[in-house]
């Protein structure tokens, strides 16, 4: 069976900057600067240790989930920011035998 993981484009040079909340990203590949929100500059930080699944993503962030947001919605919350961050070129998809 396959997982689907995320993880840094492997053919950009991305390197961020974090204002409390706010974050600034350089794309070397593209050279693009994108602002972004503070849970995608986590993303980055995660993605580039290692490639993450949404529900490793969810886990390691657990604490900046609002109770109120159930799992399903917070992994379809998930979900969107990542494929938001995949069309600025910053992360991809790969599969991984699970």
């Amino acid at each position: 069976m396959q997982e689907t993981l995320w993880t840094l484009h492997r053919s950009a040079d991305i390197s961020w900057r974090d204002w409390d909340g706010l974050g600034a990203v350089y794309n070397d590949d593209s050279g693009d600067t994108h602002l972004v929100d503070a849970l995608a500059i986590e993303f980055l930080e995660l993605l580039r240790q290692r490639p993450l699944s949404v529900a490793q993503l969810i886990s390691q962030l657990a604490d900046a989930i609002p109770d109120e947001m159930d799992a399903a919605t917070a992994t379809a919350f998930f979900d969107r920011q990542l494929r938001s961050l995949q069309e600025l070129g910053l992360v991809e998809r790969v599969t991984s035998a699970a």
